[in-house]
């Protein structure tokens, strides 16, 4: 089965460390292609040829300029260094008339075996089945679409001060777990300030840095279950307020960590 995450993250190459992408509708946002999608075609620019089993990554920031419309997307890489430890890699997202979109900077390492001394998350959730599914056709996103989300707190359309929320989510195709779809669905949590005031107000999320903490061994014995997305915001602030996401596997392991500065207009 071919997945339609998969099928809108294709690239051919240009031959000169560049490649050719498209937009595509199945994952758009409000004006523009869905950030997650973004990060997760960028970083996809650089996994395509990196053998199995070698260099895995560890951490990607996205800065946001301009949201492309739709058409071809021009994706260029470079690697800055690579070592037997880590590798640096730095990633470009224009439009053909060559109008920066997004730039990244992307770092990998082989997945060794050393201590592990991380905080494990209490399994106090009930199981996602107990909670029920969201109808996510009724939102005006087309990429929520693709997505299953049980929501357990942080109701869209409550006022909700302090901004936190946890709930459930998986692909909808039940398209296994990897990087690339654990990177678009670290940019899935609804903006913070939708849950603070209880509607919609204009936002533009314009960094996300995502630290993985998963293997890809480890993220194959999820599978195309559930996953438990938590997050927060610390302070809004001066037009810009950040937004903090954990994300657990359901016996509690972390997998990744989303951090993200957003902008907005609203004054009250």
């Amino acid at each position: 089965m071919t997945f339609t995450f998969d099928e809108t993250l294709e690239l051919n190459s240009r031959g000169d460390n560049s490649f050719v992408g498209q937009t595509d509708q199945r994952y758009w946002n409000m004006i523009g292609p869905f950030g997650g999608w973004i990060a997760a075609l960028m970083l996809k620019s650089v996994m395509q040829d990196i053998e199995e089993g070698g260099f895995e990554p560890v951490a990607l920031t996205v800065d946001f300029m301009k949201a492309p419309g739709e058409g071809a997307l021009v994706i260029r890489r470079i690697c800055d260094r690579q070592g037997r430890t880590a590798a640096f890699w730095r990633i470009d997202m224009e439009t053909p008339d060559g109008k920066l979109c997004a730039r990244a900077m992307l770092t990998l390492a082989p997945y060794r075996e050393t201590l592990e001394f991380s905080a494990r998350r209490d399994s106090d959730i009930s199981d996602p089945a107990s909670f029920e599914l969201s109808n996510s056709r009724m939102l005006p996103i087309k990429w929520a679409h693709l997505y299953e989300t049980r929501v357990v707190s942080g109701h869209l359309g409550a006022t909700n001060p302090e901004a936190r929320s946890q709930a459930w989510i998986r692909d909808a195709e039940r398209r296994p777990l990897d990087h690339l779809s654990l990177t678009a669905i670290c940019d899935s949590p609804f903006p913070r300030l939708f849950l603070a005031t209880g509607t919609p107000s204009n936002i533009s999320t314009i960094t996300m840095t995502t630290y993985f903490h998963a293997s890809m061994a480890e993220l194959r014995e999820i599978g195309d279950a559930y996953i438990l997305a938590e997050s927060r915001c610390e302070r809004s602030v001066g037009g810009f307020y950040d937004q903090h996401s954990n994300f657990h596997a359901a016996d509690g392991r972390l997998l990744a960590v989303s951090q993200q500065m957003v902008w907005y207009d609203r004054k009250v």
